[in-house]
Order: structure tokens, then C-alpha cells, then sequence
């Protein structure tokens, strides 16, 4: 086992430096077989959200009128789409990169394990199921995959949960990326759904999404697990991002 684990980590080298070098999407330098989501000197100076709670969202209204309780709101980076890391979310969500999704799942999973909690709150150890933010068919058949599953099935590989396809789109809206907080709130409203919701009950669950605006999406989805009656122990949100707020 240890010589097929050492021949395809050599197979893997000679395709990373000679046939297909692989470069980090933040700087464009090489990158080594050892690394993952971007380079080491731009994962020691990424932009980690250091704020965490629901003051994250701006609909807070909707967090505090939830049926369950919320355990964790948690982001891993500050996003700004002037910066140059913006790449890792842009190139995870646009350009067909649904493996860089999949590694920032992986890094953020790492982050939220050295993070410290209060004893009496819930970990990410004790989280049960993650739920990634649904696509409409109809994108995702066009994209070729969800970015937001990708993420989170990196995070179960480190988190140790599983990923579960309970919360669906019911149907489409078009982007929020231009829209003010009242129409992405009434753009997204009514979206989604959620299945089987008996198989969420007592489970510590968290929804994942890739880049947290004002939390319109982040809060319809929870809206939609709380209508459900899923009798879940607690919900909490995930997201790779949090879009800089200017002025």
C-alpha cells in the first residue's frame, strides 16, 4: 500500500511540475504537491475573518425568529472583490473550478478546528450533517456542479460529518450579486425547501454557502428549515466569505 500511495504521489508530482503545473489562483506562482487551496506565503496572509455570531448577518430578524437554536455563524475570510483573493471565490463559484471549491472546504475546516469555543457551546466536532446552500437544476446543469457542495464536502473530510441533501431549490432567481438588501431579500424569497426533514431530527446541522453578503440566502434557508418542522438540536452557518462592508 505504501508503494502505490508513493508511485501516485510521483505520478501526481510529474504531472503538477512538468505536464500540467498548477498555479495559485491568488498569485500565480507554482504550486508544490504538499499544497492544496493556494500557496503557503498567500495562505499565511490571507484575509481570516476574525468576527464570528449572527452580527455577521444583517438579517438578523429572521436569525433571532428561527425555530431552532443557532449555534455557530462562522466565516473563514474577509472577501473583496478589489482584492486579489477574491480569486478563490470567484474561480470556486465561475470558472469551472469545483476542486478549488472542494480544498477551500478542506482549509476552512481546518481553521474552524484551531478556532477556540466556549464550554458550553456546540464545536464543529459535534456538528452532524452539513447542508450546502441549494442550486436551482436548471444552473447547476448549466454550471456542471454547486460550489457551495463542494465546499462543504471538503469541510466534512476534515470535520468528520456528513453532507446531506436535504435542503433543495424550489425554484430559480436570478444573481444577487447587484442587488440592494430589500431585493435580495425578496429575490430569494420562497427559494428553497427542505426534504425528509424527519432525518435532521436531533441533529446538530449547519448550512454552508460560499460568500455571505447581508445573509439573505443564509437566512431563507434557515427559514425553510424552520417551516419544515425538522426537529434539528441546533443550526448553524458556514460560509468561506464575508463581503467587505465599505462606509
Amino acid at each position: 500500500m505504501s508503494f502505490l500511495s508513493d508511485l501516485s504521489r510521483a505520478v501526481q508530482s510529474l504531472v503538477d511540475d512538468y505536464l500540467l503545473p498548477r498555479t495559485c489562483p491568488v498569485c500565480g506562482g507554482p504550486l508544490s504537491a504538499d499544497d492544496d487551496a493556494m500557496c503557503v506565503k498567500c495562505l499565511i496572509e490571507m484575509p481570516v475573518c476574525r468576527e464570528r455570531g449572527v452580527s455577521l448577518i444583517d438579517s438578523r430578524d429572521v436569525i433571532s425568529n428561527a425555530a431552532m437554536p443557532i449555534a455557530l455563524v462562522e466565516v473563514l475570510m474577509m472577501y473583496d472583490p478589489t482584492s486579489k483573493y477574491a480569486h478563490l471565490i470567484r474561480g470556486a463559484k465561475y470558472y469551472d473550478r469545483p476542486q478549488l471549491a472542494y480544498d477551500m472546504g478542506k482549509l476552512f475546516g481546518q481553521e474552524l478546528l484551531m478556532r477556540q469555543y466556549k464550554a458550553d457551546q456546540i464545536t464543529p466536532r459535534q456538528i452532524d450533517v452539513l447542508l450546502p446552500m441549494p442550486m436551482y437544476r436548471t444552473k447547476k446543469f448549466l454550471r456542471g456542479y454547486n460550489q457551495s457542495e463542494e465546499i462543504a464536502r471538503g469541510l466534512a473530510q476534515v470535520l468528520g460529518c456528513a453532507v446531506g441533501d436535504n435542503l433543495v431549490a424550489v425554484r430559480p432567481h436570478k444573481t444577487q450579486t447587484r442587488l440592494s438588501y430589500s431585493e435580495r431579500a425578496k429575490n430569494i424569497k420562497d427559494s428553497f425547501s427542505v426534504r425528509h426533514a424527519e432525518e435532521l431530527t436531533g441533529l446538530n446541522v449547519a448550512i454552508v454557502d460560499d460568500i455571505i453578503t447581508t445573509g439573505a440566502s443564509m437566512g431563507e434557508a434557515l427559514m425553510a428549515l424552520s417551516w419544515s418542522n425538522a426537529a434539528v438540536s441546533t443550526a448553524s452557518l458556514f460560509s468561506l466569505g464575508l463581503t467587505v462592508r465599505h462606509g
